[in-house]
């Protein structure tokens, strides 16, 4: 491949960004007060670095489409590389009911009725409207296409920029808040209080701003001398990608105060940030509107990109032929008709739980849990095929024996152990009489989606296979 074709150094730093760079997990951060720098950096360093560089190893020696359940599928078998890819499907239902709930809570403040954006009624219905509409327009048309480009300038870029920028002049404006969550610091206040256990759940939705960080490694193959760029890469974005959270996340934290956080609503700290600066408020409704654009474009992106790695996993036989239809325009559609019915099921917990800030943080925390049982099994998967396949090519190599890649896998499966504890502790915005019901809701929850793939893998038969 020619030079001209490859990825630069900064191109790669520019995709990692724009792949973590999101104004929706700000609120979460920032409910942390001083304590949020202690677990952007342990999220930083013991999570997403560990696992960028096992995949960026995994995605080099091993190319093919696929990703996460190639790797998986080579290492520990095709049992385990079809929980995988299960799992990486299967997660969305709790992420995309999470980010749909964000349409109707910005769509209140777009058409200035801010009330409605704690109603859990209106959340649900719009909910199901947001995911039902994104779904059939990506059945007719290619919606990413169409807006993927525009729709992350306009929906991510432009209002983190703005967030931080207003955030920065508000802290000179008035400095440190006392009745914030920055306010009467004490030097305890950067660390983890282990009196209060449901704080803790907290690190486990800053983790998810990082899930998905196997996703950048696919640019691996492309980018100019890999050995060298691809660790200066990663390491570049995270570091920048820490820095950027921290800022927004310090002045969020300074500005709202402290007990009113809404994790759901992001548009709280812009209309706090325009209130006392002066800004009039056309500015919050025309923000609100442009990260609506940026999370209905996030919503369909995710409505075929798993499903179309679940269609190949389905013709490889490892689901009744019911699960292989395509449309004319080769669309999976018993895939994409089962998302939306499961997350208009799973949609309900915004009526069943009745603050929207709790729902909203279960379904978080969910998706985590999901996703850190994948980072499992790659960080075992990448040990086990440097014994089982040493002669591989590995354009980007975590040294030259086996050391450092025994080392930073046992750090990523700490940090994924770490992780799962901490999500099974109720968290401190629960009340008491919902701690059980939230543990309980956590565990069946995995339970049920790693057994069901289990089941379905178990009952295969070879009659499944699609014929070539």
């Amino acid at each position: 491949m020619a030079n001209s074709k490859k990825l630069s150094l900064f191109g790669l730093i520019g995709i990692t960004m724009a792949f973590f760079g999101t104004v929706r997990s700000v609120p979460t951060l920032s409910i942390t007060g001083w304590t949020q720098i202690f677990y952007m950096l342990v999220a930083a360093l013991l999570f997403a670095l560990p696992i960028a560089l096992i995949s960026a190893e995994l995605s080099t020696g091993f190319p093919q489409e696929g990703g996460p359940q190639v790797w998986v599928k080579n290492g520990l078998g095709e049992k385990w590389g079809f929980v995988t890819s299960w799992l990486l499907w299967v997660q969305m239902f709790f992420g995309m009911v999470m980010v749909s709930s964000t349409v109707g809570v910005l769509f209140g403040y777009v058409i200035n009725v801010p009330k409605l954006s704690s109603n859990n009624y209106f959340i649900f219905v719009v909910i199901l409207i947001s995911f039902w509409g994104v779904t059939l327009l990506n059945l007719k048309f290619d919606m990413v296409k169409i807006a993927g480009n525009w729709g992350a300038i306009i929906g991510v870029y432009i209002p983190f920029i703005f967030l931080v920028i207003l955030g920065v002049i508000y802290l000179f404006k008035n400095g440190i808040q006392p009745e914030s969550y920055l306010g009467n610091f004490k030097a305890s206040d950067l660390l983890p209080n282990l009196g209060d256990l449901g704080s803790l759940a907290y690190l486990s939705g800053i983790i998810f701003i990082f899930a998905g960080v196997e996703i950048s490694s696919v640019h691996a193959n492309f980018i100019e001398n890999p050995k060298r760029n691809y660790p200066i890469a990663v390491i570049a974005s995270v570091i920048l990608l820490v820095i950027f959270n921290i800022v927004a996340g310090l002045t969020v934290s300074n500005a709202v105060p402290k007990g009113k956080m809404e994790l759901s609503n992001i548009t709280q700290p812009y209309l706090i940030f325009c209130h006392n600066l002066g800004i009039p408020s056309i500015f919050v409704n025309i923000i609100s509107a442009m990260i609506l654009i940026g999370v209905l474009v996030q919503l369909s992106a995710w409505v075929l990109g798993p499903s179309k790695s679940m269609i190949k996993v389905a013709d490889e036989g490892n689901l009744p032929p019911f699960f292989q239809k395509r449309t004319s325009k080769n669309i999976p559609i018993t895939f994409v008709m089962i998302q939306a019915i499961v997350i208009s099921m799973v949609s309900v917990l915004y009526i069943v739980v009745p603050d929207v800030n709790s729902a909203f943080f279960i379904m978080t925390i969910t998706t985590t849990i999901l996703y850190c049982i994948v980072y499992l099994l790659i960080s075992i998967s990448a040990i086990r095929l440097r014994y089982k396949m040493p002669q591989v090519e590995r354009p980007f190599r975590l040294g030259k024996g086996n050391g450092l890649m025994w080392f930073v896998s046992l750090l990523s499966l700490l940090s994924v152990v770490l992780t799962l504890v901490v999500s099974l502790i109720p968290p401190s915005i629960l009340d008491p009489s919902q701690h059980t019901g939230y543990i309980i809701f956590q565990v069946a929850a995995t339970i049920v989606m790693v057994g069901v793939a289990l089941i379905i893998y178990k009952m295969k038969r070879p009659s499944w296979k699609k014929e070539e």
